[in-house]
């Protein structure tokens, strides 16, 4: 009675979140925005990242792990030096079996010319067991999320506004969060559904002008994984992104042989096809518990605003996590970790 209770009032929870979520998109300017959360390319091996409901998903492992993605390399704004993307997130997702949850903590970085962000995120994942031992998870996240401006490299449409100074380092702290929806099948799929940004924080650097806010962004992804022979496993994978009226997706398959090497490729549209992407990779150690992957795109529009490659890198790690006394088995897809 009690564990139905707890799944009603979960349920209608975040039914209600998501319905506010959508019907607010539904509503703002349908105006082209870019998308403002960093980009990573290896997505299907850091979805807590993009969806909190994640956290503690693989039941047997306690899994970390570190990205870094140089986008557009050697790229020249037309002010100042630098100014190419880059982006790094590190994450660890622990399974908590005895309580059926997981909590996940992850820290990522992004700089986009004169603008810098930064967030602190703390997630909590409930699970429920289904009579077919498939699972589903609700999850939450909360924290901080910082925003930093080089006013020397910021550019405004009136550039004699006294609110706006023309040097200096700005910082501001605001609020964020998020919730998601998972679920896992025993036959070797996931799909997810998550939005964040939910409080919409607004920075102004005490300028009294709203020079950026955070904009609501929705995440659906799904994966695969089964074997095509003894020692070959195939593994499709993609996801999908929506905010306020710009939308992206990317898709991948990757092979992997002996659960030792791997690789593949994938690619990145919106209203073009944006980017071809390889992938490649390798988990060591004796039980397969290191992972180290690689992945180049390749840019395929707006060449003429943009450096050709990009290139990201990712170490990966897992650690045995306690198990109960009846745990239902999960076969994670995967992209192990």
């Amino acid at each position: 009675m009690k564990k139905y209770f707890l799944s009603t009032v979960f349920s209608s929870l975040f039914s209600l979140i998501f319905f506010c979520a959508t019907f607010f998109l539904s509503l703002v300017s349908t105006t082209l925005l870019a998308q403002q959360d960093a980009q990573f390319s290896q997505y299907m091996f850091n979805t807590l990242y993009f969806n909190p409901a994640t956290a503690g998903s693989n039941a047997d492992y306690t899994t970390m792990g570190v990205f870094h993605r140089s986008q557009w390399v050697n790229y020249s704004p037309t002010f100042d030096d630098g100014g190419a993307p880059s982006s790094q997130v590190g994450f660890v997702s622990m399974p908590l079996n005895r309580i059926n949850s997981g909590v996940g903590l992850h820290i990522a970085n992004d700089i986009i010319g004169p603008l810098s962000s930064t967030e602190i995120q703390i997630s909590y994942s409930y699970h429920f067991n289904l009579k077919n031992k498939d699972r589903i998870s609700l999850g939450l996240r909360g924290g901080m999320y910082n925003q930093r401006i080089d006013f020397s490299q910021y550019r405004p449409n009136d550039e004699n506004d006294p609110r706006i100074p023309s040097t200096g380092v700005e910082n501001q702290f605001q609020p964020d969060l998020a919730v998601g929806l998972y679920y896992q099948s025993v036959k070797g799929y996931y799909v997810g559904i998550s939005t964040n940004h939910l409080l919409q924080s607004k920075f102004d650097y005490s300028t009294g002008v709203n020079i950026t806010s955070l904009k609501p962004h929705i995440y659906l992804m799904g994966g695969s994984s089964f074997d095509v022979s003894p020692s070959l496993m195939l593994q499709p994978s993609a996801i999908l992104k929506f905010t306020s009226g710009a939308l992206s997706y990317e898709g991948s398959i990757l092979l992997n042989y002996d659960e030792t090497y791997f690789g593949g490729i994938s690619a990145r549209a919106s209203n073009n096809l944006d980017a071809g992407i390889l992938i490649l990779g390798v988990n060591m150690l004796e039980n397969k518990d290191l992972r180290i992957t690689y992945s180049l795109d390749l840019v395929t529009s707006g060449q003429d605003a943009k450096q050709p490659t990009s290139h990201e890198i990712s170490i990966g790690y897992r650690l045995p996590s306690p198990k109960p006394k009846v745990l239902p088995t999960i076969r994670t897809p995967r992209f192990r970790f």
